[in-house]
Formats: structure tokens, sequence, C-alpha cells
């Protein structure tokens, strides 16, 4: 029983002093975040236009694309038939 109240104790004692340290470090952390800058961003002309999205067709996309034409034919055959 006294094992357990050393415990406690000593976990109080760790949690009140970390609670006091972490109430600067927040307000730290947080200063300033939703400050709008004054200067204009960047932003590069060129590079991907609105029609050349940036999507590759590998292997997995293909096959998928594929496959999933392959059930809906098979669906459409079926209810054809």
């Amino acid at each position: 029983m006294k094992k357990y109240i050393m415990f406690s104790a000593l976990l109080a004692v760790a949690l009140s002093s970390s609670a006091q340290s972490n109430g600067s470090m927040f307000d730290e952390t947080f200063q300033g975040m939703f400050d709008v800058p004054n200067e204009p961003i960047y932003i590069a002309e060129g590079v991907q236009g609105p029609l050349n999205p940036a999507v590759p067709l590998d292997g997995g996309l293909t096959a998928l694309l594929l496959a999933g034409g392959a059930a809906g034919y098979r669906q459409y055959k079926k209810k054809k038939a």
C-alpha cells in the first residue's frame, strides 16, 4: 500500500510540474499562427495547367480500369441475354 501512495504522490508532483511548464510552450508555439503576410505569394505559372493534371497512369491504375471495364461488360452481357 505504501508503494501505491508513494507512486501516486510522485506522479502528482511530476504532472503538476509539467503542467506549469507546458503553458508557455503552448503559447509560444501558436503565437502568430494566423497572421497574414503582406507580401504576395509567388505561384509558378506554366508548370501544370488546368488541362494537364499531374496524375500518372501507372500499372496499378491501369489494371483497376481494365478490371472495372471487364466487370461492367460482363454485367452488360448478362442483362442483355
